[in-house]
């Protein structure tokens, strides 16, 4: 071989290993393939990423080193290269056999021959496997971070010098009824309404101007038109070379501030009709006091109730109660230009004031004329339902000076009316205050009275017309008034009923009278029937059947032994509920009378059908039986009507021999009076049945 030929391949030898030790040093992944895929060359990189010598690479293809089933990209690269003839910029995955994942960046070149046609490849791949890691966790944050944002219960958003948007969460994009993108670069200026905006970003200015932390509450009004109310807390950022950003957040408190006001409404208004409550009017009464005291008028102070309230309550039901409480708040409402304020106090109680009052006949008009405009009747349910009031009035400065004694004299003379027969306005006097504080402590008293064991019964005898022995009696409720003796049922009875007491009051009493008569029994005396009285608000008590029932099962009372009295007008009320519950009493075995009879309004079509066994004759028609024929008429027609129904007849206040010899000529079955007996307390009762027995 020539000298010079020599020389040169050692050259050429020299340059390739220089060559393969740059490519095997620089840090890439150098190689080339046939179009077979066969590897020609590959540098150090590559036969350490496969684990294999190089002579065990060139000749191989990619599947002895790569599971290119997971990554098809490789081989899709490769025929892009041989079969298109271009240049491949891509990022590739693969996973080698040992099961490593790998991600590289590859650039990918034909290789030609002579006449142009791609021969093979050339490549060179970087691998970015920590970079794509990083990227990939970088993105995940930012997802994870995007995520939170966008569920907060808070706005947030981050807004540039100029106050433009940079960033917003789904609150804020929910808000401006918007998406995301079409809020980025805008300012509040552009998103809403000019004065909504200007509050907004004098905010903005204050905390990048300050470089410091602020905190205020803010209302933004959004395409809803509806204004939201926000607790907004906005922070100066600073990021490295750029101008001082914002970073907001904002939480709403429009249900806080509504509930808020809410609450400050309930302080002072009554929820069942709208009106002011006591404390709102107290406020407005105490202003409007000083006002007349500096201009030296007179005010008025007016307490109105509902008469009767307490039955219609019972007996037609709270929600019908209700309904005409409201129904009166309207009707009082119209009267507003002429009042300085109106309240409802509690339950049927109303109060109002007349401020710059010229005369007392004027405030009385007015009150003559709201009375009168009550009176006309509330259609509840389909019903015309009439009522009347009871008003009372004080008037500053003759009365008193301050709310409360106004107020409490209002209330007095307000009793007053009730007392002197209801349906009427009465003013307050010195006397009547005096009165009304007795009534008061009266009251109080009452409502201790049960369980101070001060009640008891007196038993009043009925006496039979034909032989003169006694047939039963009735149980009349005494008060034993602690230190003041037996207080009379005229003062206390009807007091017991507006305060809700003769429910429990009327078990007690019917307790005890099944007491009383199971003691006679056990005493050998004769089996004597004994009524007691039911009130109004024992009629409409749902309990009153099962407890009078528990009560005779108790005590064991034979049927017919216990008997009740109801007056008709009582009854008349509400006859069908009268007798649908009347006939359940009467299968339990009680005896039923009406009291008081030819007093009231009662229909004949009810009368037949009410399951009672007596009527009652009411003593003003017994007082003058002897003397006066007319009365005498009207008891023998009483008494006739009666025996043609099947019933018979107890004449009460029978006090004369005269008033007993009239009544029995005209039939009557029983007598009750003084002229036998005055109501007995239990021991005289015992010894009157053993005398007449």
């Amino acid at each position: 071989m020539p000298q010079s030929k020599v020389q040169d391949d050692a050259v050429l030898l020299h340059q390739a290993m220089n060559l393969r030790a740059l490519v095997d040093h620089v840090g890439a992944y150098f190689y080339a393939k046939d179009l077979e895929g066969k590897y020609l060359f590959a540098n150090q990189a590559v036969c350490d990423i496969f684990g294999a010598p190089l002579e065990d690479v060139i000749g191989a293809t990619d599947h002895r080193f790569v599971d290119t089933g997971k990554h098809a990209g490789l081989l899709v690269n490769d025929r892009r290269v041989f079969e298109d003839g271009v240049e491949v910029h891509e990022e590739e995955e693969i996973n080698l056999l040992s099961g490593e994942c790998r991600v590289f960046w590859s650039i990918k070149v034909p290789v030609r021959d002579g006449g142009g046609r791609v021969i093979g490849l050339c490549g060179i791949s970087t691998d970015i496997t920590q970079r794509r890691r990083a990227a990939d966790h970088l993105i995940e944050r930012n997802v994870m971070l995007s995520t939170v944002l966008s569920n907060i219960d808070a706005s947030v958003y981050l807004k540039d010098s100029e106050g433009r948007f940079l960033y917003v969460n789904q609150r804020v994009a929910d808000l401006y009824g918007r998406p995301p993108e079409e809020i980025l670069g805008r300012t509040d200026a552009d998103l809403l309404a000019p004065e909504v905006a200007t509050r907004l970003m004098q905010m903005d200015r204050t905390v990048l101007a300050s470089k410091t932390r602020q905190a205020r509450e803010e209302v933004v009004v959004g395409p809803d038109n509806v204004p939201h109310h926000f607790w907004s807390i906005k922070l100066p950022l600073q990021f490295p070379g750029q101008p001082t950003c914002l970073i907001g957040f904002s939480s709403e408190i429009t249900e806080l501030m509504e509930l808020r006001q809410s609450l400050a409404r309930q302080r002072v208004t009554d929820p069942l009709t709208g009106l002011a409550n006591r404390v709102q009017f107290e406020e407005e009464l105490d202003l409007e006091l000083r006002v007349a005291e500096r201009h030296q008028m007179q005010l008025a102070v007016v307490l109105l109730d509902i008469d009767q309230f307490k039955y219609i309550n019972n007996s037609l039901g709270q929600d019908i109660g209700d309904q005409l409480l409201r129904a009166v708040a309207g009707r009082l409402r119209a009267y507003g230009d002429e009042l300085g304020g109106l309240a409802r106090l509690s339950g049927d109680e109303f109060v109002l004031f007349v401020p710059r009052l010229a005369s007392a006949e004027g405030v009385a008009h007015l009150i003559e004329r709201i009375r009168t405009g009550l009176a006309e009747p509330f259609e509840l349910q389909g019903r015309p339902l009439h009522l009347t009031v009871s008003a009372g009035i004080s008037v500053y400065p003759d009365d008193a000076h301050n709310c409360a004694a106004l107020l409490n004299h209002a209330e007095a003379a307000m009793y007053y009316s009730k007392e002197r027969g209801r349906d009427q306005a009465r003013f307050y006097s010195r006397a009547m205050g005096e009165a009304v504080a007795l009534r008061l402590e009266l009251e109080r008293d009452l409502r201790g009275a049960l369980a101070a064991g001060e009640f008891e019964l007196h038993y009043q005898p009925k006496i039979r017309s034909s032989d003169g022995k006694v047939a039963g009696f009735e149980a009349l409720l005494r008060w034993n008034r602690g230190g003041r003796g037996l207080v009379s049922p005229a003062h206390f009875i009807a007091l017991a009923e507006q305060l809700g007491l003769l429910v429990q009051i009327g078990m007690w009493v019917v307790e005890e009278a099944c007491r009383q008569m199971a003691a006679w029994r056990a005493q050998g005396l004769p089996q004597l029937p004994v009524a007691v009285n039911l009130s109004p608000s024992q009629l409409a008590s749902p309990a009153l059947v099962e407890q009078v029932a528990q009560a005779m099962t108790r005590h064991g009372i034979a049927a017919d032994g216990l008997e009740m009295e109801v007056t008709e007008s009582m009854m008349m009320e509400d006859p069908e509920q009268a007798i649908a519950i009347l006939h359940t009493l009467r299968r339990q075995g009680v005896k039923l009378s009406i009291d008081d009879f030819g007093t009231g309004y009662s229909s004949m079509a009810y009368l037949k059908r009410l399951p009672v066994d007596t009527l009652k004759l009411d003593r003003q028609f017994v007082t003058y039986v002897a003397s006066d024929t007319r009365d005498a008429d009207i008891c023998a027609g009483m008494i006739a009507l009666a025996h043609k129904l099947g019933l018979s007849v107890v004449a009460e206040g029978v006090e004369t021999e005269e008033q007993r010899a009239a009544l029995a000529v005209r039939e009557c079955d029983l007598f009750q009076g003084y002229f036998f007996s005055r109501p007995l307390p239990a021991d005289q009762a015992t010894t009157f049945i053993r005398d007449r027995s």
